[in-house]
């Protein structure tokens, strides 16, 4: 059997620091073990292993712990805790696998919470609610800078498999680092490493297991992505993970409504992967859409919502009890007695030569964190004039060589917010093009270059490009709801006085009272956020909409 290599990180996370490692006074501790599980371990015993879900949150009374990142034939001791504080990070709220072990280094007294243990003392002391998801989210930040309990993904630029796994990962908010095998030279230490040819590539590494070549489904599973509620009843069933569903999940879930929130992909929609929100009330300096999403999902995970990815919806449909039964596409079904459509919308495909060959594999629906640095030193377009479009600009600006803003339009100025528009004009690196399109997208293994449609004389011109954005608009997600709920002329949800006014079989079925504002053509079916006919097509007002279905939601339920 193969030893396993033990290995001491130079940079242990210091004990003294307040923010990582509060100390906890006679006090707390006294109620916490008024509330807690009284645990001993001795010396090398595990308190919870590295990639697992639900471990138990603990508070350290007498004794010393150290967190181990493992890797295939590697154990590296990343970190320390000593007594009286609390250990773990964020994902002992989340539910996420964690992103190391924690192995007892002397005799350890803790009291334990399981994770409704820790919701339910947390409800009762607020306060320290607060004061513990700041530190574990400081944790998790500092582990994440250091590289502690990282995925890696390993492959080429071009492939488009890897692009779908690296995306399902960073929207899940798990931590993943990706390596290039064309131009990382580190990419070839891991793969001797891990003794894999190149041609196996991708390969994604989580803690000792190692996946080679997998599917977005394949990883979602290892992960558990999925939950598992086959059969189970809900209040609120929200269908989509974006601002609008996730607020219906916060408020459903505060006010006591059992909350499940299924979403096709990863939680934050198409705001999720805006870089930067600049216009969302309460934060002045802006917020990046990941660090939205993480708020909000932490918070509906505290809530006790279910939150489900990579589980999409396929059918509505009459269940038992006057219940909506909601067929998933894995097989499970679930029953609700109220179905929220925040299901958002999918940007519209770009109609030139050469983008199916490369989608996924240098044509782009959003530019994430982590795309600026891929693209340094590079030329990069991206293609629309709406607010999606201008972030993703000015972002990619930070490290690309140059970056083109392609427009159908004669000016930005009319579909884009003027912050935005100011960021533009002021930088030296962005080139607006304005009544042109993209007729083609040029290249062997990866995007070179993109040939460029002047709309008021058709000449064309090719430009280098390694990459391209597409935001131009987008279509509703309502097929879940096909043959069940009306939509206007463009396919969006009717609600309120436009359900009210439908004629046909679809129209709205009762005589004792009018649709809500948000609800649709069918009693106890509400729409929120950008799938709605009407809607603002801002995340405050998706926001909105998810917190005002829910007082809707109470009043169905009433009746």
């Amino acid at each position: 059997m193969a030893t396993t290599q033990v290995i001491r990180s130079e940079r242990f996370p210091d004990l003294d620091d307040e923010v990582l490692f509060p100390r906890l006074s006679d006090a707390k501790l006294t109620w916490l073990a008024e509330r807690g599980e009284r645990l001993a371990f001795e010396p090398g015993a595990v308190l919870y292993e590295h990639a697992v879900r639900d471990a138990p949150f603990y508070v350290i009374v007498h004794g010393l712990v150290e967190f181990v990142d493992r890797k295939p034939g590697k154990d590296v001791y990343v970190a320390q805790a000593d007594s009286r504080t609390f250990i773990g990070d964020i994902a002992a709220f989340t539910g996420e696998p964690t992103i190391s072990a924690c192995v007892a280094v002397e005799p350890t007294d803790v009291i334990a919470f399981d994770r409704s243990g820790l919701r339910e003392m947390l409800a009762r002391w607020p306060e320290f609610g607060e004061h513990v998801f700041r530190t574990l989210l400081a944790r998790r930040t500092w582990h994440e800078a250091e590289g502690n309990g990282v995925m890696r993904l390993i492959a080429p630029r071009g492939s488009r498999r890897a692009f779908e796994v690296r995306d399902l990962l960073e929207r899940n908010l798990l931590p993943v680092r990706a390596y290039d095998v064309d131009t990382d030279a580190e990419s070839a230490a891991l793969l001797e490493w891990l003794d894999i040819p190149r041609s196996e590539t991708p390969v994604l590494v989580h803690a000792t297991t190692v996946m080679r070549n997998p599917s977005a489904a394949q990883v979602a599973r290892s992960l558990g992505l999925r939950a598992e509620v086959d059969g189970e009843r809900f209040d609120v069933v929200v269908l989509g993970a974006g601002p609008a569903g996730l607020a219906a999940a916060v408020y459903g879930g505060s006010e006591g409504l059992r909350t499940l929130v299924a979403e096709a992909w990863a939680p934050g929609g198409q705001a999720g992967t805006s870089t930067r929100i600049e216009n969302y009330l309460g934060f002045p300096t802006g917020i990046s859409g990941t660090e939205l999403t993480r708020k909000a999902t932490l918070q509906a995970r505290r809530f006790d919502a279910v939150l489900s990815s990579f589980h999409r919806a396929v059918e509505l449909a009459d269940g038992p009890e006057g219940l909506v039964r909601v067929d998933l596409d894995d097989g499970q079904h679930v029953l609700a007695r109220c179905v929220v459509m925040a299901t958002g919308a999918r940007w519209r495909e770009l109609q030139a030569d050469g983008v199916d060959r490369f989608r996924g594999a240098g044509v782009y629906h959003a530019a994430m964190a982590t795309d600026a640095e891929r693209c340094r030193g590079e030329d990069v377009v991206v293609v629309g004039g709406g607010n999606s479009a201008g972030q993703a600009a000015v972002h990619l600006a930070s490290r690309a060589r140059s970056v083109r803003v392609v427009v159908r339009g004669t000016a930005l100025k009319s579909t884009m917010s003027r912050y935005l528009v100011d960021r533009i004009e002021r930088s030296p690196r962005i080139e607006v093009r304005t009544e042109t399109e993209v007729s083609a997208v040029h290249g062997s293994a990866t995007v070179e270059s993109v040939s460029l449609v002047d709309r008021r004389d058709g000449s064309v011109e090719q430009v280098a490009s390694t990459a391209v954005f597409v935001m131009i608009g987008a279509d509703p997600c309502t097929e879940a709801a096909t043959g069940i709920l009306a939509v206007d002329a463009a396919g969006y949800l009717l609600c309120g006085s436009g359900a009210a006014k439908r004629d046909g079989h679809l129209c709205w079925p009762l005589s004792d009272r009018e649709p809500h504002l948000l609800e649709t053509t069918r009693p106890g079916v509400f729409a929120a956020g950008d799938v709605r006919a009407g809607a603002s097509k801002r995340v405050a007002g998706a926001v909105g909409d998810g917190a005002m279905v829910v007082r809707f939601a109470h009043d169905v339920l009433a009746d």
